[in-house]
């Protein structure tokens, strides 16, 4: 299992072994880089043996108030942190963690095993549990080195194909084996294993005192707590980079970093940005980047430049270290540009990611459900509001009408109707769309103002969120490298769910509080900007380039191989097409490739 994920951790590996249990880990060295912080750790007065994949950056903080308690620490990593929390508040200890985790802790004595997820998820745990025996790893790759796993979730293929998917329901693509879900522990003891909820976004009502304040006090403790959860994620004993884009969240990051740089509030030298670079496409920012950067003394910038034949040359390879099927070409493009930090020497980075789910970003996506509440809430107000969404964001009426229905619709009858839309149900098998139409949970719209908060929720707990950090932990990770996000930081999303919706969204404004918060701080060009690109990549260009024409007439001409889920012939029909259009030619051929990666028998 270690030899498996010897890419997540390729700095050592270590092992224990005692009567009914066996921990394995591997280490990507990232604090106290001497063998102090080898895993598995256990303490010389305690019978806990832990392994934790992840950092707890409020380790120092914690550690000294363990301190004063009393325990006395060996290391400088964050890892004895948790064995010392432990044993000083028990399972409770998780909920006093800053940071992402998936750890397991064996208790030699009462012969129990007790393994906690990070809130978010950011860290992933899958696990297998058969009658007599319990198998848990960081990637699937861990269990299928001592498991045969052949047999798909065929349902969780289903909602993948027809609606692109990935619920975070405690299942994976895989039969029999599941995932911990985020803000979960699960302990095992006498055989049996139980899970339990440690964690949730508060109601919005808990921090209704906060939501009151003035406008500028809000701002205020925005930056404070950004600030904060940036310089948390800072603290490393070895170089930290960025991962730059054009847009707001990762712009507001380099504009934080350069000014704690500048004044001596970090203790490192220049950091390196890395950018990925599409030659004239729409969605290439290289030239947002180099403008914002330029100012920004103590950033270095690189270019990565991406293709169609990029993703040809590397794509089976691609396919087999993410592990399970991915939303778009977007994962691919990312892996890339962890290939490259691996080239430059870089073992952590930090990224944006988080901020669109809690700040409302995404606006074609949300437009319906803030039309909605006011619907119920203040209808008198729509006109002014369309009209503002018209001109700030250059939607048609009918476009903005459509989004209202659909919101209005919910969310499964959204799913189908996008399904029909992408053509899927004229491909899929109608038996397997049968036995797996009514899987997606139905997350219907509620008669009242809190829609577009209710949908924000599920998006971040549900759909959406777990896909982007599912395929970032495996890309990177895939190289060795860190990821670390302070969007993501708890503390900033109770933060951000505790705003009233005008904070958020109002007038076709996204991410209004994160604007205003840094106008004056960042650019006005990326402040004010209404182009949402985020990190999107030129997909149908690539899927249609020469390399990857050459994958597909390789399906067409007997290659692809003959399944019960889709129509063979209509299949080959639309990858001989190559025209991917409103159908997600990308999900499809993710499916097939996976398959066969890992030899699944039952699609």
């Amino acid at each position: 299992m270690n030899r498996a994920i010897l890419h997540r951790g390729p700095d050592g590996t270590g092992s224990f072994a005692e009567h009914c249990a066996a921990l394995g880990h591997v280490r990507l060295a990232i604090l106290d880089l001497s063998a102090d912080g080898a895993q598995p750790m256990h303490l010389e007065s305690s019978s806990l043996v832990l392994v934790f994949n992840g950092e707890i950056y409020n380790y120092i903080e914690l550690r000294d108030e363990l301190s004063a308690k009393g325990r006395i620490f060996h290391t400088r990593c964050d890892t004895e942190v948790i064995l010392h929390a432990f044993e000083e508040w028990g399972e409770e200890c998780v909920k006093r963690f800053n940071g992402m985790w998936a750890f397991a802790i064996w208790d030699r004595i009462t012969q129990r095993l007790f393994i906690s997820r990070d809130r978010l998820g950011v860290k992933p745990l899958y696990f297998k549990a058969e009658r007599d025996s319990f198998i848990f790893s960081s990637e699937l790759k861990g269990i299928t080195a001592v498991r045969s796993l052949t047999q798909a979730n065929r349902g969780k293929v289903h909602d993948y194909l027809a609606y692109g998917y990935r619920v975070n329901d405690g299942q994976t693509f895989f039969a029999e084996v599941n995932e911990l879900p985020p803000a979960h522990n699960l302990t095992l003891e006498n055989g049996i294993w139980t899970i339990s909820r440690y964690w949730c976004l508060p109601a919005r009502e808990t921090h209704q005192q906060l939501s009151n304040n003035q406008g500028e006090e809000r701002r205020h403790a925005l930056r404070e707590l950004l600030g904060n959860a940036v310089r948390l994620r800072f603290r490393s004993d070895v170089p930290v980079a960025l991962m730059q884009s054009g847009g707001l969240d990762s712009s507001i990051i380099a504009c934080i970093v350069n000014d704690l740089l500048a004044k001596g509030d970090l203790e490192t030298g220049q950091v390196l940005a890395l950018t990925a670079h599409f030659p004239g496409s729409e969605y290439d920012e290289v030239d947002a980047v180099k403008r914002l950067l330029s100012p920004l003394a103590h950033i270095d910038l690189k270019t990565v430049e991406l293709s169609g034949s990029h993703l040809a040359e590397h794509l089976h390879e691609f396919i087999r270290e993410i592990g399970e099927p991915v939303a778009s070409p977007t994962s691919f493009a990312h892996w890339s540009l962890m290939k490259e930090l691996k080239k430059q020497g870089i073992k952590c980075v930090i990224n944006g990611q988080g901020a669109d789910e809690a700040f409302a970003g995404y606006v074609r996506y949300i437009i319906g459900y803030r039309l909605l509440d006011l619907f119920f809430s203040r209808p008198w107000s729509l006109p002014r509001q369309i009209i503002s969404l018209m001109r700030r964001n250059r939607f048609s009426l009918s476009y903005i009408l459509a989004q209202f229905f659909k919101a209005l619709a919910g969310r499964r009858a959204a799913a189908h109707v996008r399904s029909r839309v992408e053509r899927v149900n004229d491909v899929l098998n109608p038996e397997f769309r049968k036995e797996h139409d009514s899987r997606l949970p139905d997350l219907p719209m509620s008669i009242g103002p809190d829609n577009l908060d209710q949908h924000l929720r599920r998006q971040l707990e549900y759909y959406g969120f777990n896909q982007i950090l599912h395929y970032e932990d495996h890309s990177s990770m895939s190289q060795g490298i860190e990821i670390r996000s302070p969007f993501v930081d708890y503390r900033m999303m109770e933060f951000a769910f505790s705003l009233p919706d005008t904070d958020r969204f109002d007038h076709g404004r996204t991410k209004a509080m994160m604007r205003d918060a840094y106008k004056g701080l960042v650019p006005d060009f990326i402040v004010e900007s209404t182009v949402k690109i985020g990190f999107q990549t030129p997909s149908d260009a690539w899927l249609t380039s020469p390399g990857m024409k050459s994958i597909f007439d390789e399906f067409c001409h007997g290659s692809l191989q003959c399944r019960t889920i889709w129509d063979e012939t209509k299949m080959k029909k639309r990858f001989a097409d190559q025209k991917p259009g409103n159908f997600p030619l990308w999900r499809f051929l993710n499916v097939e490739l996976w398959a066969r990666e890992y030899g699944i028998t039952n699609l």
